[in-house]
């Protein structure tokens, strides 16, 4: 006797209200210490009788960015297997979910680079290339999220 299935694509997980609201929490601490950084690093920078010297608050951006950066580690593992894999074998957000994930993993290589990277070139060039893809992922997400919405609702 053979037994034929045929499963249907399954809805992507959606998480609870409160473990949303912390992994949103998570992405816009990263996202908003990443852009004060910047805005410390490069416009605020105080002039002395030495020259130029870096913001006080710089350092304390730098290092809660740090720290959200560390969550957001923490916060990919519990998407990947909360919300990825399911989204993943139900075939929706298949493009802009991996636009997603390789800038997420992006971002990841490319910061673990800035500290540990010798080369004074290359380590501009991928300064550069992590603030303008840190820059854009909230426009990102959206696209995301509104796309996730309209195939949702039949649009």
């Amino acid at each position: 006797m053979t037994v034929v299935t045929t499963s249907k694509p399954q809805a992507p997980a959606r998480l609870p209200r409160s473990l949303r609201s912390t992994i949103y929490g998570v992405g816009a601490g990263l996202w908003l210490t990443g852009v004060l950084w910047l805005v410390f690093h490069y416009f605020l920078q105080q002039q002395t009788e030495f020259g130029p010297h870096p913001h006080p608050l710089e350092f304390w951006w730098r290092a809660a960015h740090g720290f959200f950066a560390f969550a957001s580690l923490w916060t990919l593992g519990l998407l990947w297997g909360a919300h990825i894999v399911n989204a993943w074998k139900s075939g929706q957000r298949g493009i802009s979910g991996i636009i997603l994930l390789g800038v997420l993993a992006w971002l990841i290589g490319s910061g673990y680079l800035l500290y540990y990277l010798g080369n004074e070139q290359l380590l501009t060039a991928v300064t550069l290339a992590h603030w303008c893809a840190g820059i854009v992922l909230p426009a990102l997400f959206i696209i995301h999220r509104l796309t996730s919405r309209r195939r949702a609702h039949g649009n």
